[in-house]
């Protein structure tokens, strides 16, 4: 990619995690769920890199890792030009304030019995970035950050909006002054006004306090709406990596075409007109992915090679990557 080391905030290198099987009294392990199965990709600084695919497709573990909730299996995790992948326990504080998260539900993200004043303070409280006087202040100045009254601060969660509640949530991920917030599946769980009330916070916010965003969801056309370049995920694997108009006018990999062609969209004459992709079978299981390609037995133009050869993420260019032979 052309993109110089200064401006890569994150760089992720052949990133592999798989969850041990264990059965029996023993606890022997029997196999492994390949839940991120060898992927690269980087993060430029003051960009949104969204990540889509389906459920299970390894999106939500691939942010784990890089906020190190997760040990990564192998594979490696640049984050400012530090590789953190195989960084101690001990030394995760400082990088836990650089990296905020933003979780899909916010009301199961949040303390039901703590103020909400409370919440957003606690990332102050843990990195020491406030004393007792300054506490108050920095709270509410939050509150009007994300267009919170901070007379709200004195609420429970359960007496707040879904809306409400993902603001306190964003306030308390930015409390810390993170330089890259993750957002999983942010909006998911609101209903339409809320979710472009959120996008739109997230834009400004972005801007305003220059932040970076690796975007989860499953809903492509939010993705493509709020990212400047998009990865598509597939059963641990990255099948197309483009910048968001690109992905949308010309998506290559038989797999964005499908997700593409099954995004609902608003232009009733252009609705009926386009060509509709109805994929075959299931989603196999990430205990026993196929060989070679992921995608290929329910891709519609796969060859016999495809379940043979693992193909590489290449650049077919101006930065548009594909992992597909067929390309």
């Amino acid at each position: 990619m052309n993109t110089s080391l200064n401006d890569i905030l994150v760089e992720v290198n052949n990133l592999k995690m798989y969850f041990p099987i264990k059965r029996g009294i023993f606890r022997r392990k029997v196999g492994e769920v390949k839940a991120v199965d060898d992927i690269d990709f980087t993060i430029r600084r003051n960009e949104t890199l969204g990540l889509v695919g389906e459920s299970g497709c390894g999106k939500t573990t691939t942010g784990r890792c890089i906020s190190r909730f997760y040990n990564p299996t192998s594979g490696s995790i640049f984050f400012d030009g530090t590789d953190i992948s195989r960084m101690p326990e001990k030394h995760l504080k400082p990088l836990r304030r650089s990296i905020g998260a933003i979780f899909q539900d916010p009301y199961s993200s949040l303390n039901p019995r703590q103020r909400a004043g409370s919440i957003v303070a606690e990332p102050l409280k843990f990195h020491h970035l406030a004393d007792k006087t300054e506490l108050h202040d920095r709270v509410a100045a939050l509150f009007r950050l994300v267009g919170l009254d901070p007379v709200m601060s004195y609420r429970v969660p359960y007496e707040l909006s879904g809306g409400q509640q993902q603001r306190i949530a964003i306030a308390r991920a930015l409390a810390s002054q993170p330089s890259l917030v993750i957002c999983d599946e942010p909006v998911s769980t609101l209903d339409i006004s809320a979710q472009a009330q959120i996008i739109n916070l997230l834009e400004e916010l972005q801007e305003s306090q220059e932040l970076t965003y690796l975007f989860l969801s499953r809903d492509l056309a939010t993705v493509q709406y709020i990212s400047d370049r998009v990865a598509v995920m597939y059963l641990g694997r990255i099948m197309e990596l483009t910048t968001s108009e690109e992905l949308c006018k010309n998506p290559l990999h038989p797999y964005t075409q499908a997700l593409i062609s099954a995004t609902p969209i608003t232009d009733p004459v252009v609705d009926k007109t386009r060509q509709r992709i109805v994929l075959e079978g299931e989603i196999p299981s990430p205990v026993n992915p196929p060989t070679g390609c992921h995608f290929h037995p329910r891709c519609p133009i796969a060859i016999g090679e495809c379940g043979e050869q693992r193909p590489p993420l290449r650049d077919v260019g101006e930065g548009h990557y594909v992992a597909c032979i067929r390309v």
